[in-house]
């Protein structure tokens, strides 16, 4: 057809509109949408148009809107066994992790803040405010969330299993073998930050280190038990990495997103830069040298912030990917009316080819 389309006056009246579909090129020339297609700019319903018209509420041409509704790459890749499970688990994959990470990391901040703004040495905690209180106490129930929510991840992993028909199975086995040993130590992890009592964490050195006549304090199981996290955080992070190589390029947004696709190298160079923080509170304590500990406990909080939303990003990246595998795009042919001229198919045929596209 190419080559044909070669010989032709190239005009606007005489060269077709041709759209590639994962069945090859689709002529759209006198054919109407005939599926449900949401315009791409306003959300507007384009069936019943024609294929080469224009959205009647914002002017946006149907062909746009077709684009992206179909992937014709995701039907171009090998069949996934049981989609559907396969979705399920990476959507409660990243659902639980979500919430563990985040249960975690602001059950810190609101078990440790409440001590860097105020100096409650020698204070009753009859006279603390009712906030503080309140601050505490949330903070403390979050820790407790944090380890329920990963250890309820574990077995979420066996939806995954089904990977092993249908992609490489050494590596499908490593992906879970580093989920599943990421989990457990992240399991283990938060249940030993319920060893650090409020108030208790690497920060309260520097005010340590600045009271009159104080020496250092090293203070190793502190630093443990802040580290502990890192571990399961970084094995979990390699995890997830190679299992979106092999179903990135199953979901058209996950290939196509630029700003907001989170590239896990940048997470661990952010773990890294976390991990710095709190080598600069330890030092610094143990010298007896507030500078440090102040320095580390901000590159410990920018890094902090950068990990919350590189790791919301993360989670979005396994919901665009997680989607197309419980509900596969239309192929072009099943959107759109028959060409001109061509005869249409039995019903009962029509209805086999749409069920069969939307394996």
């Amino acid at each position: 057809m190419g080559l044909l389309l070669r010989n032709e006056p190239m005009s606007s009246e005489s060269t077709p509109t041709i759209l590639s579909g994962s069945d090859g090129p689709e002529v759209l020339d006198g054919r109407i949408v005939v599926s449900t297609v949401s315009c791409e700019r306003c959300g507007y319903d384009v069936r019943g148009l024609s294929a080469t018209g224009a959205c009647p509420e914002c002017g946006r041409s149907v062909q746009s809107s077709l684009v992206r509704w179909i992937d014709p790459e995701f039907h171009h890749l090998p069949q996934v066994a049981n989609p559907k499970a396969v979705s399920f688990g990476l959507s409660w994959l990243g659902n639980l992790m979500l919430v563990s990470f985040f249960a975690w990391a602001f059950g810190m901040v609101l078990t440790q803040a409440p001590f860097l703004l105020f100096d409650t040495s020698g204070v009753s905690n009859t006279l603390l405010p009712g906030w503080f209180h309140a601050s505490t106490g949330l903070g403390s129930w979050l820790l407790m969330l944090s380890p329920v929510c990963s250890l309820l991840a574990i077995p979420v992993l066996f939806a995954l299993t089904p990977l092993r028909q249908s992609q490489r199975v050494p590596k499908v086995w490593m992906i879970i073998g580093l989920l599943f040993s990421g989990l457990v130590l992240w399991t283990i992890a938060m249940v030993l930050q319920q060893w650090i009592p409020p108030g208790g964490g690497l920060h309260h050195l520097a005010r340590a280190a600045t009271e009159s006549g104080q020496s250092g304090r090293w203070e190793l199981g502190s630093l443990i038990l802040t580290l502990s996290p890192l571990p399961g955080g970084c094995v979990l992070l390699f995890g997830i990495r190679s299992l979106l190589g092999e179903l990135g390029r199953r979901s058209r947004l996950f290939r196509t997103a630029t700003t907001k696709r989170q590239y896990v190298l940048d997470l661990l160079w952010a773990t890294l830069f976390w991990t710095g923080g709190i080598v600069l509170q330890y030092g610094g304590g143990g010298m007896g040298v507030p500078l440090p500990v102040t320095f580390g406990s901000i590159l410990r909080t920018v890094a902090g912030g950068f990990l919350v939303v590189g790791v919301l990003y993360l989670w979005l990246n396994l919901r665009w990917i997680s989607a197309p595998l419980a509900m596969p795009p239309p192929k072009l042919r099943s959107l759109l009316s028959d060409p001109p001229g061509e005869p249409s198919a039995p019903a009962s045929s029509a209805g086999n080819g749409t069920a069969n596209s939307n394996q």
